[in-house]
């Protein structure tokens, strides 16, 4: 490494041009005494092997002289420091003056920076001494005995969970018939039809089994005369090809009955149409057959009579079809269940059919099917707690008991509380869970979600003409306004809540105590 302009490599520096030497800059070489600058004088240094220094250059005892410590915690000899008065003061100012005659050791550099003291930052500590004022006033005016107490409105959120008994409604609705003696369904249990599909077929009272055994004899004396008649026309590829379909349609309904996977009601249902397409053929064909001619009289004749006491229903939307109700439809579905007090819901939930004062049914009504629609479905439940209520508007997840592994999504419509009950009505949209539902009307069921919403003191909620509220703090002074406690935290401290005004209720507005 090459020495700086202006310096002596054999010891001490040397003026140079450009370079302004002093005592301070360098440490002083091994065996080298350093004197201090004196004004006007330039410091002489030189290599001394083993000799100490002559008595006119050493400087007085250090201990006798006013000095500053170092960065060790020793004292340091040298011209005295203004504000160096202990030990581990690593603080430097300006030092002293240093009297022209004076001399001594030079302090040698160590490497190790020296901090300098600075002055304090005023302006930070009046910025934060004024925001604890603030923050102190505030607590004073909140807290100060006998004075007003405010608190805040903030934005918390909390995991609700909800459990209670279940009331289930769906869109649906009953077909009644008066006097009925007997009825044929033409579709499944729970088939999903279509709006026109033929679904049952009644007969009314005065209706007698003998009229259908008339009108299977006559339908059998039919089929054994077009035996005859078909055994001399072997040649008409028509008549055979009809032949062939009616066998099949009847081969392929006898093979429905005895367990195979289809639809019988459909098979049969192609089964008449393949004969109604032969009987017309050979009509067509032999229409001078008197005696054929007869015997298609007389079906005719006693099904005109049959019709006498037959109806018909045919669905009346697309939905799911069953034959079995609990009495609850007329009363409970999508357009009345939002009528029903908790107390009523509770009767219901306990197998009390509600009473209708406009429907009079004669005794002698049965039901002859009911029509699910696949549409949006209710839930009214009776909460556990009625302490605690869902907020409206909000989803949630909604479990079914024994459905553990199907959760659903339902809304709060809305809520009511009489008779000591709490009752929630939810709506739910999920229609591909109806087939699972559409028989269960009495359930258990549990609401959980993690729900976002305003908090306030516990001690803020005042009630006003039996209407929950808060009062809060405004320029133009405080008033009241509405809010619904929808659930209280366990520690009983915050109130959580949905302003009727959320306009004006909001996090950090500063809400009255009582």
């Amino acid at each position: 490494m090459q020495p700086p302009q202006g310096s002596n490599p054999q010891g001490g520096y040397q003026g140079g041009q450009g370079f302004s030497p002093s005592p301070w800059d360098q440490p002083p070489m091994l065996n080298q005494w350093v004197q201090r600058p004196v004004p006007g004088q330039q410091t002489q240094t030189g290599p001394i092997a083993g000799a100490p220094p002559p008595p006119a250059q050493i400087a007085p005892d250090p201990a006798m002289q006013p000095g500053y410590y170092g960065a060790g915690g020793q004292q340091m000899p040298g011209a005295p420091y203004a504000n160096a008065q202990q030990p581990g003061d690593y603080y430097e100012e300006t030092p002293a003056p240093v009297s022209p005659q004076s001399t001594g050791y030079q302090v040698p550099k160590t490497g190790m920076s020296r901090r300098r003291r600075s002055g304090p930052k005023w302006g930070l500590v009046a910025l934060v001494v004024a925001v604890l004022a603030v923050c102190g006033f505030i607590v004073w005016q909140m807290l100060r005995p006998g004075g007003t107490q405010y608190g805040i409105v903030k934005y918390g959120s909390m995991s609700a969970s909800y459990s209670g008994d279940a009331v289930l409604v769906r869109n649906e609705t009953v077909d009644v018939q008066e006097n009925v003696s007997q009825m044929d369904y033409l579709v499944d249990e729970g088939s999903e039809v279509e709006r026109g599909d033929m679904v049952a077929t009644i007969y009314t009272s005065g209706f007698n089994a003998k009229e259908w055994t008339t009108l299977k004899h006559y339908r059998d004396q039919i089929k054994e005369y077009h035996k005859l008649l078909i055994s001399g026309a072997s040649t008409d590829s028509t008549l055979l090809n009809l032949m062939t379909q009616v066998q099949s349609r009847a081969m392929e309904v006898q093979r429905l009955v005895h367990g195979a996977e289809g639809s019988v009601s459909d098979q049969e249902k192609l089964l008449k149409d393949a004969m109604e397409r032969q009987q017309l053929y050979i009509k067509q064909k032999y229409p001078d057959e008197q005696k054929l001619s007869r015997l298609y009289d007389d079906e005719n004749t006693q099904l005109q009579r049959i019709s006498t006491w037959t109806k018909q229903f045919a669905a009346p939307a697309n939905g799911l079809v069953s034959f079995y109700t609990d009495g609850f439809e007329k009363a409970l579905n999508m357009n009345t269940y939002a009528d029903y007090s908790p107390t009523e819901v509770r009767a219901m939930y306990n197998g009390q059919v509600p009473t209708l004062e406009t429907s009079i049914t004669s005794r002698n009504a049965v039901d002859v099917y009911r029509m699910v629609r696949k549409d949006k479905w209710a839930v009214l439940m009776l909460c556990h707690d009625q302490n605690r209520a869902p907020a409206n508007g909000q989803t949630y997840n909604l479990v079914i008991e024994s459905f553990d592994n199907h959760p659903l999504t339902a809304t709060v419509i809305d809520s009511a509380r009489s008779g000591g009950e709490l009752l929630v009505r939810l709506e739910v949209n999920d229609v591909s869970f109806l087939p699972e539902v559409m028989y269960l009307r009495q359930c258990q069921v549990r609401l959980s979600e993690n729900v976002s919403s305003l908090t306030v003191p516990a001690s803020a909620i005042y009630v006003q003409n039996g209407r929950k509220g808060i009062v809060i703090e405004t320029e133009g002074g405080e008033y009241w306004t509405g809010v619904e406690v929808t659930s209280i935290s366990d520690d009983g401290m915050y109130a959580y809540v949905v302003p009727d005004k959320p306009e004006v209720v909001y996090e950090g507005v500063m809400v009255r105590l009582f």
